[in-house]
């Protein structure tokens, strides 16, 4: 059974970022695996498998993309093991795109930036997510109360992370693991490669500059050719 709240078209996890991964590095950390059983996992936190808080938890898990969940079972992902296990600067790029992968975080951080009001909130509830007018005061203070938690993680625009290898724990035994990387902007034309860092914005307006730079240069020799030959 799946639980996990909404606000209207928006679904969003019960619990914020630190107390998800607490619990994740608890339940990894005695049992060594990434792939273990549901009711296992209950058992280790001390949890019912069937309760309302387990429930949460594991839906929380699922909705920033540290686990996935089947057939009985709990998977830690890529991005689950270097939030817990990598370099600081991975950890932090890989709390960065847990908190952004619940769309509801993403949209309030897109129109509103990491500081936001109750206010904010509720008129974002009402026009955004069509929230019933009876219910946005009481779902405003909870998603407040949470997202101004979460978006601690979320990063300014910055260089993505050079590829390393990391030491990360798996399956009762280290293991080398190539670290999670945010996909940037690729784009590939005949002899023309441009290349984009996923967050940065200095590098976009830079390649936006010289590629309108060279296209001037293109053309006023192309111009002057023109010219030449009439």
């Amino acid at each position: 059974m799946r639980t996990i709240p909404k606000a209207g078209k928006y679904e969003y996890p019960f619990y914020n970022l630190n107390k998800v991964l607490g619990k994740l590095e608890k339940v990894h950390g005695l049992l060594r695996e990434d792939e273990i059983e549901r009711s296992i996992v209950a058992d280790t936190l001390g949890m019912s498998e069937r309760g309302g808080g387990f429930m949460y938890l594991v839906s929380s898990m699922e909705k920033y993309g540290l686990v996935k969940i089947g057939g009985g079972k709990i998977l830690i992902t890529e991005l689950g093991k270097v939030a817990l296990y990598g370099e600081e600067k991975e950890k932090k790029r890989a709390k960065h795109n847990a908190v952004l992968n619940v769309n509801l975080f993403k949209s309030i951080y897109d129109q509103y930036g990491k500081e936001v009001t109750a206010e904010q909130i509720r008129a974002f509830l009402r026009q955004k997510a069509y929230v019933e007018v009876d219910r946005v005061q009481k779902m405003a203070d909870f998603i407040n109360k949470i997202y101004k938690k979460v978006s601690n993680h979320i990063l300014s625009a910055e260089k993505p992370l050079q590829p390393s290898t990391s030491r990360v724990d798996g399956r009762g035994r280290r293991e080398n693991m190539v670290p999670y990387e945010p996909q940037g902007l690729k784009i590939q034309y005949r002899n023309v490669l441009i290349q984009i860092p996923q967050d940065d914005v200095e590098a976009i307006e830079f390649a936006e500059k010289a590629l309108a730079f060279m296209k001037k240069e293109i053309q006023e020799k192309t111009q002057s050719k023109e010219q030449t030959a009439a």
